[in-house]
């Protein structure tokens, strides 16, 4: 797919993600795979997990990334984060774009789950873009403060106006 056709929300966060090609990759949210697609390009031996609630989208990301499931670097499963099965080896880094749940106060068991998951020393991206700068603003706040109460170092990427990047280290 040309980067042309690409939205600029996923172009952004490929540039803020730091991807190296044995890293194993969770995107939460995935819809229809576009940034699973990005990801597993730039791994060579590691691989990334989407998780989506639609089976729909996940048929989607499957059909979209067929080569790189083929290839072992793209897994897509349908289910919520709190409950799906994310195999039993740790993520180096974790991403979510436009998931509106990590700014909510019913965020607990899924970051719950991401904090025990995530390798020591491992990330959480949590990208928003919002058609207002003062929306994007307002997730970053309820993201941050959602992340620390769960454990996470917290430190935000800059970025335009309308958008957020907040990212939560795990310690250890």
């Amino acid at each position: 797919m040309s980067t042309d056709l690409i939205a600029p929300r996923f172009r952004w966060a490929m540039e803020v993600l730091p991807l190296a090609p044995r890293l194993r990759v969770l995107e939460v949210g995935c819809g229809h795979g576009i940034a699973l697609g990005l990801v597993a390009a730039r791994l060579r031996e590691g691989c990334v997990l989407g998780v989506d609630r639609s089976e729909k989208m996940i048929s989607r990301a499957l059909r979209r990334n067929a080569d790189a499931v083929l290839a072992g670097r793209v897994v897509a499963r349908t289910g919520t984060l709190a409950e799906v099965d994310l195999g039993r080896e740790p993520f180096d880094v974790a991403f979510a774009i436009n998931v509106s749940l990590f700014a909510e106060d019913d965020a607990r068991a899924e970051l719950s789950r991401l904090r025990e998951r995530l390798r020591p020393g491992g990330a959480l991206f949590l990208f928003h873009e919002a058609p207002v700068a003062a929306h994007a603003k307002r997730f970053a706040a309820r993201a941050a403060r959602n992340l620390e109460a769960h454990g996470f170092n917290v430190r935000t990427v800059p970025a335009a106006p309308s958008r957020a990047c907040v990212v939560g280290q795990a310690s250890g």
